[in-house]
């Protein structure tokens, strides 16, 4: 599910609306334990033989019963154009540690995840398989987006939207009460994770070292052994953007995988001031301003 890649953050640009975590006397986006939000998926329908640009909408109900997503078509060549172009593969989603390994299926299931609010902008996701647990805790930033619109291909700062996708000469903005959200995680502990679709090939970790070597800096290398009997050889090391690149060696394979550190909060820009800041979790408001746009333009 890779819900530790749904964004939040704390910023200090004047267009960003922050809640304060964890504090009661603040107003957070949630409505009695419970956030809706919409992401738009653009994708490459198919008719009359002619491949067409589509555009597929998930809305999102998070709560403590957990993660519930409603698929729908907003512009195909059928009403379930979109829903027809996704894969039905239920892929894997893996979780190691020191002593502790968990796999799970990257859609949300009950069974492996939980989810429990605790304010208006702060939430606690439990991972939980094969006597493992792995938790994390999720801070809400909301960015207003009252005014925002396409960014010039040159931009460095603001924020950047579905509305990049637009045409050339797409001028519209978004109407005022427009929001989005960035998640960020905290981990509890530290761990890697990765996809069953994101093996790079047989090879060692020494092997897999070199090969980075070849296309990027590499310092800091760390090597550790992690998994349920620590069996699982991982390695990270710091590249030139001080951002951390791990993998892990499981049955035989090499897999790109994310680090997490304990009390280390995930690294996302969200001060549109300083830098563009990528953000596609949309209220409703914002929600019913896209579909109307990308109606009119597709």
């Amino acid at each position: 599910m890779k819900i530790n890649k749904l964004y939040a953050g704390i910023a200090l640009a004047s267009t960003m609306i922050l809640t304060g975590c964890g504090d009661d006397n603040e107003v957070g986006p949630t409505v009695n334990n419970e956030l809706d939000y919409t992401v738009f998926d653009p994708f490459t329908d198919m008719s009359n033989d002619e491949y067409q640009d589509g555009w597929g909408k998930l809305a999102y109900k998070l709560s403590n019963n957990g993660l519930i997503q409603t698929i729908f078509t907003v512009v195909g060549s059928s009403p379930t154009a979109y829903q027809n172009s996704r894969s039905d593969d239920d892929e894997l989603e893996y979780y190691a540690g020191k002593n502790a390994f968990a796999a799970v299926p990257e859609n949300f299931d009950s069974k492996f995840y939980k989810i429990n609010f605790v304010d208006s902008d702060t939430f606690t996701l439990k991972v939980q398989s094969n006597n493992s647990t792995f938790n994390s805790t999720y801070d809400i930033a909301t960015l207003d987006l009252t005014g925002v619109g396409k960014q010039p291909r040159n931009a460095t700062t603001g924020i950047d939207t579905d509305l990049d996708y637009f045409p050339d000469g797409f001028n519209a903005t978004f109407p005022s009460g427009s929001q989005c959200y960035i998640f960020l995680e905290t981990p509890n502990q530290t761990f890697y994770t990765f996809s069953e679709d994101e093996d790079e090939g047989s090879m060692t970790i020494d092997e897999w070292i070199t090969n980075q070597q070849e296309w990027y800096t590499v310092t800091n290398v760390v090597k550790e052994y992690v998994g349920l009997n620590n069996e699982l050889p991982a390695v990270r090391y710091t590249d030139e953007d001080g951002d951390i690149i791990a993998a892990i060696r499981y049955n035989g394979l090499i897999y790109s995988a994310s680090y997490s550190q304990e009390g280390i909060q995930e690294k996302e820009n969200t001060d549109p001031g300083v830098s563009e800041v990528y953000c596609n979790q949309y209220n409703d408001v914002a929600t019913k301003f896209l579909e109307t746009q990308i109606k009119a333009n597709y």
